[in-house]
């Protein structure tokens, strides 16, 4: 039988929360409406940009305004795009 750990899970189990992708979550530049902060979300999770900022939109109506502070508090917490406008690590030319 599997041990458990105190948050409950298995290590299966607490292996799936993390993302698929070992790139760091950045703002896009590349789909970047007001501060690339959706954008940089849906290539993080690799989601259209479109469907995570209908999804915050949608959800900044009844929150009275509250997913707007976190926007901007995304906004400055999420470093910006390398200059290549890729999220990955940058590359050495060759």
């Amino acid at each position: 039988m599997p041990t458990l750990r105190p948050d409950g899970l298995t290590h299966d189990q607490r292996r799936a929360r993390r993302p698929a992708t070992d790139r760091p979550l950045r703002r896009s530049r590349e789909h970047r409406l007001v501060g690339g902060v959706c954008g940089g979300i849906a290539e993080f999770v690799n989601a259209d940009p479109k469907t995570v900022r209908l999804i915050y939109a949608l959800s900044a109506i009844p929150s009275l305004g509250f997913t707007l502070a976190g926007y901007f508090l995304l906004w400055a917490l999420i470093p910006g795009a390398t200059a290549g406008g890729t999220s990955g690590p940058a590359e050495a030319p060759g």
